[in-house]
């Protein structure tokens, strides 16, 4: 029996970095690595996606293994991330060949990528059938994919039953035969499966609505006496704690999923998540009227403790969005969060979510760039159209990687749990899933809508400046022209303060983008979807190409992200800056979008605090907005964790969709928390 958590938690956080693998008759890399090019020369007529379940299966067969007797799971395999080397070897190769006539794009315009990223398997069916269940479906069918899948899942058992001739557990005994049955199995099944496809080359971005999907299987534990409540908290931390392990909480974070409905095992998990006050794995919450307050107010205590890995949706907009954007009611109810807030069918979607990406904020610079205007309407109108022009190429490009994907990595083991891809005898690369939409995230509005009011009122509205004199003062990165800066910093009315005459802009941009984006064919059998947000790497990539802006914003410097204000502009308060963002029609972005909201402690203490928060989240979800995180900071406290960062290890953030610990930032990093903490 494992040691109690708590008393080995800190060797758990690191049982990742340095394994102890088991040499017996298994192969190196070297042999393995020499196997697989064997095959490879040997077989070259073979369907890739053949070659594929080979290669997965070999691994399973012969990659060392590592064995825990201190854990509860088994999952440890020595893979050398081949599959992955092998993937990305293939995308470049392929890119190379499709895309050398093209023209290269102008940097931070856009950008597209073959999005192995964002995936989800039906985890239903994973409890259902188990890996043996699951094999046994694909051999009962033919064609390439059936036999791709029954070949990965016979890797599975494989592996599953070298574990257990090392270490013999039932729970390996079990699953070497069929389905979960327990509570401890289902987890194992859940945490190996992820191992083992992102093994194959996909990132899972959601464990699926964790108490829907396992409550049933806890309560028949505690019914018959196999577990307890105390027990069953301990397999939770371990379980949970590997998602920290296997990235140190320097990844984007494992989502799992929760209510609208809940159940025991809700309150019991974020119980759990609140102890362990850990950055990953990462919560979403479904929140509806009719979500039990008493939940809710867990969930508030639990961010109001400092523990914000959280984003809270609204569940009855988000059916309704996705009905709108062509899912059934039915499909539409089962939907979880893929990635940070992408809505998606459970099981039946293959979203692409991260594979296109559009800065809003450098077609500013791009139309001031192409011309002078008698008037803002027709700079305006330029802008727009500008914004055609840069999805049209972006649309096109993301296309034709689409196209590469059957080519560069198939992934058997991910479709050999949907039910459409079996069907059908279509891998997901190759459109198999029942819905196969392409996200298109739209970044920097606040950027976007700043620099436009900015222009509409110094050049066309005060005159203050020739719209010549504010090019020469944008290609001097304003150095020279600090009063005019300081103008369109501090006159110029800004978005995220229930202002028409800004919000007037963002609603023409926002129903353009959502006209002209969403229902726009893929490749894939499906249609593009719009996202209005921005994660961190985005902002900070687009922005590096992105010169300085009218709204005041210096050349090279971050983009705003999600829908909110620029930092420290919605100076008219929290109501305000609902109002604005909620004016957006947010079921045009089917993709998701989420609004930022940052709070001093002081203004959450006690009862009051917890009932402010629940009065926020209600008010912007009876408005119509879509999705909700929050920070908790003060100033002083973020001033004395960068100079005595030893005494603060478990002070965290939510920098965009995840969290990390403060102390991973970096110092520029910290200090924009610092200065926007200094603001609330």
């Amino acid at each position: 029996m494992p040691e109690k958590f708590k008393t080995v938690r800190k060797g758990l956080e690191q049982q990742y970095q340095d394994i102890k693998f088991i040499h017996d008759s298994s192969w190196s890399k070297i042999e393995l690595e020499k196997a697989i090019a064997e095959h490879r020369s040997k077989n070259p007529d073979e369907a890739y996606i053949i070659s594929k379940a080979w290669i997965f299966k070999l691994l399973c067969e012969k990659a060392r293994i590592a064995i825990d007797e201190g854990d509860y799971f088994v999952d440890k395999l020595e893979h050398h991330n081949l599959m992955i080397i092998l993937k990305n070897q293939r995308i470049r190769d392929k890119s190379i060949i499709e895309f050398k006539d093209s023209p290269a794009s102008e940097p931070g315009v856009f950008g597209t990528v073959v999005d192995t990223s964002h995936t989800c398997p039906d985890w239903k069916n994973l409890l259902k059938y188990g890996f043996v269940g699951l094999r046994d479906r694909a051999m009962s069918k033919t064609g390439e994919l059936a036999k791709a899948v029954s070949m990965v899942y016979d890797g599975v058992i494989a592996l599953i039953k070298r574990y257990n001739e090392i270490s013999p557990r039932q729970v390996l005994i079990n699953l070497s035969e069929g389905p979960p049955q327990t509570f401890h199995e289902a987890l194992q099944v859940a945490y190996l499966y992820n191992e083992l496809q992102e093994m194959e080359g996909e990132e899972i971005r959601s464990m699926g609505r964790f108490d829907l999907l396992y409550n049933d299987l806890y309560l028949a534990d505690l019914k018959a006496g196999r577990l307890t409540r105390d027990q069953a908290k301990e397999l939770l931390k371990y379980f949970f704690i590997k998602f920290y392990a296997k990235t140190l909480g320097k990844r984007f974070g494992k989502p799992f999923l929760f209510g609208h409905d809940v159940n025991e095992l809700s309150y019991l998990a974020f119980e759990v998540f609140q102890e362990m006050h850990i950055v990953d794995p990462k919560f979403h919450v479904r929140l509806s009227e009719n979500t039990d307050k008493k939940f809710l107010t867990q969930v508030v205590e639990c961010i109001k403790s400092g523990c914000t890995s959280i984003v809270i949706v609204n569940n009855d907009k988000q059916i309704d969005m996705l009905c709108e954007n062509g899912k059934t009611r039915e499909d539409a109810e089962d939907y979880i969060l893929i990635g940070c807030y992408e809505p998606a069918v459970a099981g039946k979607e293959m979203n692409w979510s991260g594979g296109a990406f559009m800065n809003l904020a450098k077609a500013v610079e791009l139309v001031l760039d192409a011309d002078n205007y008698d008037s803002f309407d027709e700079l305006m109108d330029a802008y727009i159209k500008e914004l055609d022009v840069i999805f049209t190429k972006l649309a096109d490009r993301s296309r034709r990687q689409e196209l590469l994907w059957p080519e560069v990595n198939p992934a058997p083991l991910l479709s050999g749990t949907m039910d459409s891809c079996m069907e059908q005898g279509l891998d997901v690369s190759q459109g198999g899933a029942e819905y196969n939409t392409s996200g298109c995230i739209c970044a920097g509005i606040a950027n976007a809508v700043d620099s436009l009011m900015a222009i509409k009122q110094l050049v066309f509205e005060d005159k203050t400046c020739s719209i010549d004199e504010l090019k020469i003062a944008l290609e001097a990165n304003w150095e020279g022209y600090e009063e005019l800066r300081l103008t369109a910093i501090k006159r110029v009315p800004k978005w995220g303060n229930n202002d028409s005459r800004v919000d007037s802009i963002a609603l023409r941009i926002t129903d353009f983008l959502g006209e002209r984006i969403n229902n726009e064919p893929n490749a894939r059998g499906g249609v593009f979807q719009a996202a209005l947000y921005a994660i961190s790497v985005t902002a900070q990539t687009f922005g590096a190409d992105t010169g300085a802006l009218p709204d005041g914003r210096l050349a090279g410097t971050s983009l705003t992200m999600n829908t909110g204000a620029s930092p420290g502009l919605d100076k008219n308060g929290l109501t305000s800056l609902i109002n604005s963002v909620t004016k957006i029609d947010l079921a045009q972005f089917p993709s998701g979008t989420v609004l930022d909201i940052m709070l001093h402690p002081s203004a959450v203490a006690g009862q009051e605090g917890t009932d402010a928060i629940i009065s926020i989240i209600r008010s912007l979800f009876a408005k119509g907005g879509m999705a909700i995180q929050f920070n908790i900071f003060d100033a002083d406290i973020l001033r004395d964790a960068q100079k005595n960062p030893e005494n603060y290890a478990s002070l965290q953030v939510r920098v965009c969709g995840w969290n990390v610990r403060f102390n991973d930032l970096s110092i520029e990093e910290q200090n924009i928390f610092v200065a926007k903490a200094e603001m609330v």
